[in-house]
């Protein structure tokens, strides 16, 4: 197959067109920018699935808000990545293992300590914090509070994405999270709780289909109790301000792949916004995107994109959007998941999710 054509115009900032970028496999593919009479997105009409969407969550109650014992509300998910939004408002009475996903746990309100396998972290607004597969940990608020989190739950592994990913893109010979940015658990001293322990391990086993995906494991003893760790430290944390913005474009900063195929993507982490005239109107015919905004009146709510469905904050920077004031999803940061397989909906999100101009 022989390569296509490329062409190249300078200077075009000048032209009063519709500038449309049209990019394949989130950024690590083909792209090109068309220079519109009209805009793609200034629809008559639109009837069925194939549109922009935002799913209002402010009226979603997840089972951990209503129970110390229960768990996130299930939003969406694929074959690659399940996002489940929580609004726990005690401590998790037990401790928590995931054998069949990595975690990445993203929180927008409260603070809170995990205690986990390999010591003690505290996060708080705006800090992401990676939990691997198979590591046990618990969950402890001081004091009764909402904590407002979502959770990506990620069947391939997740990675912080090197500098070489993005270095065609922002030639800046970095990636967006430095390594010293990162910050891991601490093993506790002194003595620990005594008691009888619960902790549940979920994993979809050959028997899980008449058993249950979770099992309950007790113990007469702390169950989290290393005193020396010799070798790397799985589980980090970094906070949105520790992410460099290289560019105008969306930075990635977490990646998700295969253990088997590590140059094959299953999903992708950027973070975009923060002023400016924000992307132009954009189709990406490869990959969903899930938007969350990390401030504002609409933090905790998503806009959901289809794969191939046109959308973007700068509208395609013609002089009659440049004075268009922003809507509340284009102010501020906001982080986007690129899922490269479609992801589906669940009957409650569908019931608080209404057509949007993205």
């Amino acid at each position: 197959m022989s390569k296509p054509q490329r062409l190249s115009l300078k200077q075009m900032d000048q032209v009063d067109l519709v500038k449309h970028h049209y990019g394949r496999r989130v950024q690590w593919g083909r792209d090109s920018v068309l220079y519109r009479k009209s805009h793609p997105m200034s629809w008559k009409g639109v009837h069925g699935n194939y549109q922009n969407w935002y799913v209002d969550t402010s009226q979603i109650q997840p089972p951990d808000a209503e129970s110390p014992y229960g768990g996130p509300e299930k939003l969406f998910f694929s074959e690659d990545v399940t996002v489940w939004l929580s609004r726990r408002r005690e401590s998790l009475p037990y401790f928590f293992r995931n054998s069949d996903a990595d975690e990445l746990h993203h929180t927008s309100r409260g603070i809170m300590r995990y205690e986990t396998d390999f010591g003690d972290i505290t996060v708080g607004e705006g800090d992401f914090l990676v939990i691997p597969k198979g590591i046990t940990y618990r969950v402890l608020l001081d004091g009764r509070q909402e904590i407002l989190r979502v959770i990506y739950e990620s069947v391939p592994e997740i990675f912080v994405v090197p500098a070489e990913m993005v270095e065609h893109i922002y030639g800046k010979g970095r990636p967006a999270l430095a390594s010293e940015k990162i910050r891991y658990p601490e093993l506790t001293q002194g003595t620990q709780p005594k008691g009888e322990f619960e902790v549940r391990v979920k994993y979809g086993g050959p028997f899980s289909e008449f058993l249950g995906a979770i099992s309950t494991i007790y113990y007469d003893h702390y169950p989290l109790d290393p005193e020396i760790i010799d070798g790397e430290m799985p589980v980090f944390k970094f906070g949105v301000a520790d992410i460099e913005k290289l560019g105008t474009t969306p930075v990635a900063f977490i990646g998700a792949a295969y253990l088997d195929n590590k140059n094959n993507l299953a999903y992708t982490f950027h973070l975009s916004g923060g002023g400016g005239s924000g992307a132009p109107v954009h189709r990406d015919p490869d990959d969903d995107e899930l938007r969350y905004p990390l401030s504002g009146p609409k933090m905790g709510h998503f806009v959901f994109t289809l794969q191939g469905v046109d959308h973007g904050a700068g509208r395609g920077h013609i002089k009659n959007e440049r004075n268009r004031p922003p809507d509340s999803f284009d102010r501020g940061f906001s982080i986007s998941a690129y899922t490269l397989k479609p992801l589906k909906s669940t009957p409650i999100a569908f019931r608080h999710a209404k057509p949007y101009m993205a």
